[in-house]
């Protein structure tokens, strides 16, 4: 239990003092969800590796930044006011988990609201995402 205390890092607080790792492998995650957030595409393909891989219920393996940014892209098209509201961040060695809401509206329409709860595993390294396992509900509106 003190190991498992010892290794957590928290979004926005910090009971316990991340390993240098752990710090470095969530600030390559908070800069994902910071570009994200302001539909920086370009940004959001630098911070992923040439190699990446992005594993999800709509692209179960998708490889490489910039195939991942034109996915970020073609969201960003269908929901334009689209956001990510971070509920967890924690970190172990190089893995970052991320819990978090995407919402926003489809086509920018104010009758069609999403909301979709979303859990992903980050991979990081050299400050890059190299893997990218997301969870959610295709089924959610």
């Amino acid at each position: 239990m003190i190991l498992l205390a010892s290794i957590l890092y928290c979004w926005g607080s910090a009971a316990v003092p991340a390993s240098h790792a752990d710090g470095r492998a969530i600030d390559t995650v908070r800069l994902k969800f910071d570009a994200f957030n302001r539909h920086d595409v370009a940004a959001i393909e630098g911070i992923y590796s040439s190699a990446a891989s992005l594993h999800s219920p709509d692209y179960p393996n998708l490889v490489g930044n910039k195939s991942i940014a034109d996915t970020y892209r073609k969201l960003f098209d269908a929901i334009p006011d689209a956001k990510d509201n971070l509920e967890l961040l924690e970190a172990t060695a190089n893995h970052v988990y991320a819990q978090f809401v995407l919402t926003g509206h489809l086509n920018g329409a104010q009758e069609k609201p999403i909301s979709v709860r979303i859990i992903s595993v980050y991979a990081v390294k050299d400050a890059r995402i190299v893997d990218d396992s997301t969870y959610y509900d295709r089924r959610t509106p």
